[in-house]
């Protein structure tokens, strides 16, 4: 049996009952002093009147003393049990594994509280409240999930463990904790083992290939606690894409900042979406979002200067602000020297190999497209320093001179970008001996279509070459006809990647990875001869991005998108200089065997190169600023896995089907919190504001009566 009241508002009673007894001591010795100075007839007559009222007014003082007493109590809100608290009144130690869900979506407000606070505080509450001797483990359900503190007697040590646990950017994964904490049991030296789990049970962090790897359960129990109930209001909305791309058919230079917001609640939402650029807001617009669908709005800036530029798009602040943000990066396409080896060139221009090349890669000036063409004849070709380049094209070139090849070698080893286009100038037993080191494949036969012209098949690619172009310009470019191509046989021991197919399976474009650079073979010409996509719009951004994309202006450190958690790697080394990183807290960070791992943190992370001396030790003591001759190399962006945003709560039926075997208790701790840890019983509250009354109803019948 227990009773359990609030300790301040019941000395609040015994105060109150402590004053009259004082006021009735004081008032029997002012009854004295008047007794000994009265006439002893007055005298005898007050005795006996004292005598008879004495009793009355001893019975008031105690009916006085008594309402005053239970009032208090009254709003104490005592409960009365006959039961005791599981194992932390019982005095009997256990081991607990406290399971923290600490993933971004317990960041919903309740009470100006995050739900991961309240699983804080009741955790906290759970241990001061445990029998001495007894065993705590903490293990975070955010992924990969980790144990952040084993087993400890120690209240103090888990209590700094829990103070310093901070809510994360990351996703939730209960099978994996679950699996760490059995692991933990059976380390456990009390008979005793439980395990908690604090958590909003959203769906998503309940994967069933987690679960699969679990051993027997029937020996463990588990209690869920589901903050979710706390809450107040339910995750509106989320942004969970932006793509950015450059403008490249006008003359405007546009940056393009395309949003998809994503509307989780059932009814329309008017929701202000804003852009903003370096800190700055630059735009915004209000949104009509349909109920349960997503949104896509699209911002365009003006492209002034050939800076890198970082932003993020925002919608309003709702239940979970984790996700109201996206960040981008983006860098204008650097001026790229490109050397155009014309293989056919003729007397009149149109007809030449390189017309349609050169004013595709520069339609109107270097200032817009950024690339820098440079035409040559094949007998110019060895008075070139091909160093002046980054890229080469070689335009349906027969023969080189002879060594030629291994001058071209040499750049591309060195980190240049090789583009072969073919046609009928092409020698194919000159290609196959001498090109050998250059490109994985060789040219097998000349195909040339005497029904049905061939397409290009762009359904379903994710290159990076064709990320810019819309639907409808992917249906104009699968319109293009292609009557001649070469087929290819590939070379022993060699790696390439298929760039793009025509149909009936035959590649179109071929890269590779040589050395440093790259070599990029493209099956058909790059003329008019063999099909007509240089008249058509979308050659001119094709063979830009094939340009930029080969210099590595497109997959380069600029703009890379990763989700938190994801290693950042740098794609080439180079030993002489030293790389560091700018998390978005401002912090610095030395880059380690070309990997950044630490990407918890959604932003814009900044790259530094310099060149230095000092040991790795010597410079991670001086990172409180960026080394002298730094220069920037780059940047890239770390955002939130979007899928622990969606709503959706996991039923007791898929949890019981998970833990098969395992003895599962469901809780909400707004239940629980409602009265006093580990009492289980009756309110007593009503029943002595009764008592109170009654009390008064008898003082004022002693009242009346005397």
């Amino acid at each position: 049996m227990s009773l359990n009241y609030s300790s301040p508002l019941f000395l609040f009673g015994l105060l109150g009952i402590s004053i009259p007894i004082l006021i009735h001591l004081l008032t029997r010795r002012q009854q004295k002093q008047i007794r000994f100075s009265a006439v002893h007839l007055l005298t005898q007559s007050q005795k006996r009147s004292t005598r008879k009222s004495r009793p009355n007014r001893l019975l008031l003082l105690i009916a006085r003393c008594l309402a005053i007493a239970l009032f208090s109590l009254a709003l104490a809100d005592p409960f009365f049990s006959f039961r005791q608290s599981e194992a932390f009144l019982s005095g009997s130690p256990a081991s607990t594994v406290f399971i923290l869900d600490d993933s971004y979506s317990m960041g919903k407000k309740s009470d100006k509280k995050l739900l991961f606070d309240h699983a804080i505080d009741f955790i906290s509450d759970r241990v001061k409240q445990a029998p001495d001797k007894s065993q705590f483990s903490l293990v975070l359900a955010s992924s990969p999930t980790r144990i952040e503190q084993d087993w400890t007697s120690d209240k103090t040590t888990f209590e700094k463990t829990l103070g310093s646990q901070s809510l994360s950017f990351r996703t939730t994964s209960i099978g994996d904790a679950i699996y760490l904490s059995i692991k933990l049991l059976d380390s456990a030296k009390h008979e005793k083992k439980k395990i908690s789990v604090l958590t909003d049970l959203d769906k998503n962090g309940w994967k069933e290939e987690a679960f699969l790897k679990l051993p027997d359960l029937s020996p463990y129990s588990i209690k869920l606690l589901d903050f979710s109930s706390l809450q107040p209001d339910d995750n509106k909305g989320a942004i969970r894409n932006v793509q950015i791309s450059q403008e490249f058919l006008t003359q405007s230079r546009l940056l393009r900042v395309q949003a998809e917001i994503k509307n989780f609640s059932s009814t329309l939402i008017r929701m202000p979406l804003s852009f903003f650029l370096e800190g700055k807001i630059i735009k915004e617009e209000l949104l009509n979002l349909p109920p349960g669908q997503n949104y896509s709005h699209e911002f365009s800036y003006p492209l002034r200067r050939n800076q890198p530029l970082n932003g993020r798009v925002q919608i309003s602040e709702d239940a979970l602000t984790s996700d109201n943000s996206r960040y981008f990066s983006f860098h204008p396409s650097q001026n790229i020297k490109v050397l155009v080896v014309d293989g056919d060139p003729e007397t009149i221009s149109h007809q030449s190999e390189s017309f349609y090349l050169e004013r595709a890669l520069n339609p109107f000036s270097v200032s817009l497209s950024h690339i820098d063409p440079t035409i040559s004849t094949l007998a110019e070709l060895s008075l070139r320093n091909l160093s002046d380049f980054s890229v080469i094209i070689l335009a349906n070139v027969r023969e080189l001179s002879p060594g030629y090849e291994l001058e071209l070698e040499k750049f591309v080893l060195n980190g240049g970008a090789l583009l072969f286009g073919v046609g009928s100038q092409v020698n194919p037993k000159y290609f196959n001996e001498h090109l050998g080191n250059l490109f994985p494949v060789k040219l097998d036969s000349l195909y040339q279509v005497q029904d049905e012209p061939l397409h290009l098949l762009l359904k379903n690619n994710a290159h990076p070459v064709m990320k810019v172009f819309s639907p409808k310009e992917l249906t104009e470019m699968r319109d293009i006809n292609f009557d001649s191509i070469y087929t290819i046989k590939a070379r022993e021991d060699k790696v390439f990647k298929v760039g793009a197919w025509f149909s009936k399976q035959h590649p179109a474009v071929i890269e590779s990875k040589v050395g440093k650079g790259i070599s990029v073979l493209f099956l058909s010409s790059l003329d008019r001869d063999w099909n007509d996509f240089p008249i058509q719009p979308t050659f001119l951004p094709w063979i830009q991005r094939w340009t930029q994309y080969s210099a590595r202006g497109l997959d380069s450190i600029f703009g890379q998108n990763l989700l938190v958690g994801e290693p950042f790697r740098k794609s080439t080394s180079d030993s002489k200089e030293r790389w560091m990183v700018r998390s978005p807290d401002r912090g610095l960070h030395l880059l380690k065997d070309e990997v950044f791992a630490n990407t918890f943190q959604p932003g814009n992370y900044h790259l530094f190169s310099f060149s230095s001396s000092e040991t790795k030790t010597e410079l991670s003591k001086t990172l409180n600023k960026l080394p002298i001759g730094a220069e920037p190399a780059g940047s890239f962006t770390v955002n939130i896995d979007i899928q622990e945003s969606e709503p959706g709560k996991i039923s007791q039926n898929e949890i019981q089907h998970f833990l098969e075997g395992m003895k599962i208790e469901i809780l909400e701790p707004s239940s629980q919190a409602s009265k006093p840890q580990g009492s289980e019983g009756t309110s007593l509250a009503t029943p002595l504001f009764l008592l109170v009354a009654g009390m008064l109803l008898v003082e004022g019948w002693m009242l009346r009566k005397e």
